[in-house]
């Protein structure tokens, strides 16, 4: 009996115990100022960061702002491979895949599905190392990339003890009307702030030499003048701006042509003469008008002197 009641109380134990919601898969949200790796100062903005821990690597998508027509959500996406804390022991492995040419396009196909994307040919660079990366145009005026970088030392320079660790960085990244110089800025502009607290972990390699000349006497160093950027505005003198006339514009009535009417012809008039004749004067009827012509009275006959006509 008394079995019994052992086994009905762990029974009724059981069904009293309660456990909190997780998220078994790993993935947790982390403030944005925990992101491994920061856009510049100019932007795109961090809006939120996923992280996912595993017993060899700590992964973070740091999701950017987004205003393209293009679908999908502008992504950084930084992979840190180094010594993890004992308790994510019991956790899945990362596996580590080199990075190439070949295989980096197939990530930015899956990154921008339908964009036509091709492969930079040249040789760049930013603060931490080489890179490489493939440009398209999306949707409507929009302009995409997808870039990559792997951080790690040299084979010859790395050991279990020392040197070791690696960094992969991906950028995928859509603008409207932008080109692509400007997609590229945040490529040469992010900064990486995590790191491992084991001091041996360094993927950077070491830090480069000084030059030659720094420090030593007769190496003289001069201040450098500031180029001129295209975008900053070029200031011009005062005395070298050229006044510029003002124009005004009045409302002029537009000029009417009058006809030309040609002089009509002018009918002779006879003019009696004092011996009785009567003259028909000539006249040039076609280039000039007759002037005034004054027709004296004619003479009564047989009025006397001083008599006036009746």
């Amino acid at each position: 009996m008394a079995a019994v009641s052992l086994v009905a109380a762990a029974v009724l134990s059981g069904c009293n115990t309660r456990q909190d919601v997780g998220t078994p898969t790993g993935s947790i949200m982390v403030p944005s100022e925990n992101a491994l790796i920061l856009p510049p100062p100019g932007g795109p903005a961090v809006l939120n960061v996923v992280e996912r821990r595993s017993t060899n690597a700590i992964e973070q998508d740091i999701y950017l702002y987004t205003s393209a027509a293009t679908p999908g959500q502008n992504l950084l996406r930084a992979k840190f491979f180094g010594p993890m804390n004992a308790k994510f022991d019991q956790q899945s492995r990362s596996s580590y895949a080199g990075v190439r040419d070949n295989r980096m396009m197939a990530e930015a196909r899956r990154a921008l599905p339908g964009v036509s994307l091709s492969l930079n040919p040249y040789f760049l660079q930013n603060n931490y190392g080489p890179f490489g990366y493939a440009f398209g145009r999306g949707r409507a005026n929009d302009a995409c990339i997808f870039a990559w970088q792997q951080i790690r030392q040299q084979e010859n320079h790395r050991s279990p003890l020392k040197g070791y660790g690696t960094i992969q960085v991906r950028l995928r990244y859509c603008a409207t009307g932008a080109s692509e110089t400007e997609l590229l800025a945040p490529v040469y502009g992010y900064t990486i702030t995590g790191t491992f607290g084991d001091p041996a972990w360094n993927p950077y390699g070491a830090p480069p030499p000084l030059e030659a000349g720094l420090g030593r006497t007769g190496n003289p160093i001069y201040r450098k003048e500031e180029a001129v950027t295209a975008s900053a505005p070029v200031v011009v003198p005062r005395r070298q701006v050229q006044p510029v006339a003002r124009r005004e514009v009045s409302s002029v009535p537009a000029r009417v042509e009058q006809p030309v009417v040609a002089p009509a012809a002018v009918t002779s008039i006879p003019v009696p003469q004092p011996d009785g004749t009567v003259s028909v004067p000539q006249t040039d009827t076609a280039t000039r008008p007759l002037p005034n012509v004054i027709v004296p009275a004619p003479a009564c006959v047989g009025q006397q002197a001083g008599g006036a006509c009746p």
